[in-house]
């Protein structure tokens, strides 16, 4: 076999042989293809190979060689089975890393319909990956994007947006990182940074409360004036004990917090304050009622439940055209 004779004869009498991947393997992945397949399954594929730019057919009878060295060769392999009839070699299963792969290519190549056979078994199995896994699908949120599945990207934009660490965000924001739908990662990020500042908000509050000055409204239910600092002084200090405990003490910034929202939140709501209780003798003043635990939970539950949604109304038209786009007969969109 000469250096440029094809490795994958994907089409035996084909006009066309790509060389693909990085510039150190173009020649171990040689493709045979025919052209005119491509061409009609890509309109990207149709101007390259039979427009004005450099890579149309030679006219000087050469072979007809086209360099593609920024396409992933297992990806295009893939695709190239599909486009020439070679179903049974098409993968019935994908992971969300293969899957991922093949769609930014067929999205490049505006040829993303050629997947319409076997959409929904490929996010079956990527799904029970991801249930199977503790990392945020950061990949499945394009993958869902691209397909136009509106529910399972808004599943995946809020797992992301509540589970994701700091860390796991900042790499995938413009210019850097994985291809991602449109303002999505940057939306999440504000949103993750404004339910962040709101637990801890909560937490000042109730500090700024235990330091009142006299004169002020106090904290302990059986507060008088210059009276019960012992019952404030002992819940201030053991909640300042339990966050420093949680290494949330001094109380952070909302952009220096690296956990997620929901580990933030298991950390805040697990902690233990403790109070005076009932003085004696019998009957005297019971300051576990001015416990703030409960006052704490209420407030973080509140903002749990009204954190809003990093999905936008051009969001949801996008997916509505892309599934439309996908799936012609059907009249409804994918909710």
């Amino acid at each position: 076999m000469s250096e440029c004779e094809p490795r994958i004869k994907f089409d035996p009498r084909g006009d066309l042989t790509l060389r693909v991947g990085p510039p150190d393997e173009l020649t171990s992945n040689l493709f045979l293809v025919c052209s005119r397949t491509l061409a009609r399954t890509s309109p990207v594929f149709d101007r390259m190979l039979y427009g004005s730019f450099a890579e149309a057919k030679p006219v000087d009878d050469k072979d007809w060689v086209v360099d593609l060295p920024n396409d992933d060769p297992a990806s295009l392999t893939t695709f190239i089975r599909m486009t020439h009839g070679s179903f049974t070699e098409v993968p019935k299963t994908m992971t969300i890393d293969r899957l991922y792969a093949l769609t930014t290519l067929t999205h490049y190549y505006d040829a993303t319909q050629v997947l319409i056979p076997w959409i929904d078994p490929w996010l079956a199995s990527v799904e029970d990956e991801t249930r199977d896994s503790n990392v945020p699908p950061l990949k499945l949120l394009w993958i869902a994007w691209e397909f136009g599945r509106k529910a399972l990207f808004k599943a995946t934009a809020r797992r992301i947006l509540f589970e994701c660490p700091a860390s796991l965000l900042e790499p995938y924001l413009p210019p850097e990182g994985l291809q991602m739908p449109p303002d999505v990662i940057e939306k999440i990020t504000e949103i993750r940074h404004q339910t962040i500042e709101a637990f801890l908000r909560v937490f000042r509050d109730m500090v700024a409360m235990l330091l009142v000055v006299d004169e002020s409204p106090r904290w302990c239910r059986h507060a008088s004036y210059m009276g019960h600092h012992r019952c404030e002084s002992m819940i201030l200090g053991s909640m300042t004990f339990c966050l420093a405990r949680a290494s949330l003490w001094p109380l952070p910034e909302a952009d220096e917090v690296e956990e997620s929202v929901v580990e933030l939140y298991t950390k805040l709501t697990n902690l233990v304050i403790h109070d005076i209780g009932r003085q004696s003798p019998k009957g005297a003043e019971d300051h576990s009622e001015c416990n703030p635990v409960r006052h704490l939970m209420e407030e973080m539950k509140k903002i749990l439940n009204e954190v809003p949604d990093p999905i936008t109304d051009m969001h949801w038209k996008q997916m509505d055209l892309q599934y439309k786009r996908l799936n012609p007969s059907d009249n409804s969109s994918c909710s």
